[in-house]
């Protein structure tokens, strides 16, 4: 997790082509080493929560993915997604992980004891279809694709995104991926639609996205145009 998080402070949030620091500066090297070293807590305390280990059975199945040049994880990453399996509202937006863990878990709390009973072991997909409204659906959701500055434009991002989708079919039971990009990040788009052929299924018009306060060393919310993406996994 802690690797994992540095990577994606260095690769992703500092140095995006996206422009994601939002300062006077807009510089990553103008960042002090103590604004950068809260930047990667605040990461890291973010990925623990959907990723690590924690006491009970997690709901939401949450993965990471890494590529390195030496196959070892813990070091020399080039490239990193995660997958999330996350509630999507068809006339909104994909719900956030802790959101998408309270309305399944309300859903179930509603039923009385012997129905709560038969769904203690069933499948996020189970509940979802069968508790919550029919616009709202279990969907495994790409995330945080990133890639090292000197690793780009050699395929890794591709064969990511190839590998997340294998696992979300084969291990997780999904025959569709989804994922959100903010509207004028046209380079990622343009990978997603034109490289690997997901479609504009919904558009979420004044959503929330982050950006970097570089001086206070966090995340600040901002609001952006989303688009919702979706690919059908052969």
């Amino acid at each position: 997790i802690g690797n994992a998080a540095k990577f994606m402070v260095d690769a992703f949030w500092l140095q995006s082509p996206q422009q994601l620091i939002q300062d006077a500066s807009n510089d990553s090297s103008e960042l002090s080493e103590s604004a950068k070293a809260s930047l990667i807590n605040i990461q890291a305390d973010d990925l623990m929560g959907k990723y690590g280990e924690r006491m009970g059975k997690r709901k939401l199945d949450a993965l990471i993915l890494a590529a390195s040049e030496s196959g070892d994880a813990q070091s020399n990453l080039q490239g990193m997604v995660t997958i999330e399996v996350r509630l999507l509202d068809k006339q909104d937006d994909i719900l956030s992980s802790d959101a998408s863990e309270f309305k399944l878990t309300q859903a179930v709390a509603s039923l009385g004891p012997k129905q709560r009973r038969e769904f203690k072991n069933a499948s996020v997909i189970d509940i979802a279809n069968q508790l919550l409204p029919p616009d709202i659906s279990a969907v495994a959701v790409l995330a945080n694709l990133c890639v090292s500055p000197t690793a780009r434009r050699k395929g890794i991002a591709a064969k990511l995104c190839n590998e997340a989708e294998r696992l979300a079919k084969e291990e997780l039971g999904f025959d569709e991926m989804f994922l959100r990009v903010e509207a004028e990040n046209e380079a990622a788009k343009r990978l997603y639609e034109e490289k690997l052929g997901y479609e504009c299924v919904l558009e979420a018009e004044g959503a929330t996205a982050l950006r970097v306060d570089g001086n206070a060393g966090t995340f600040v919310e901002v609001s952006s145009d989303i688009v919702v993406l979706k690919k059908k996994i052969k």
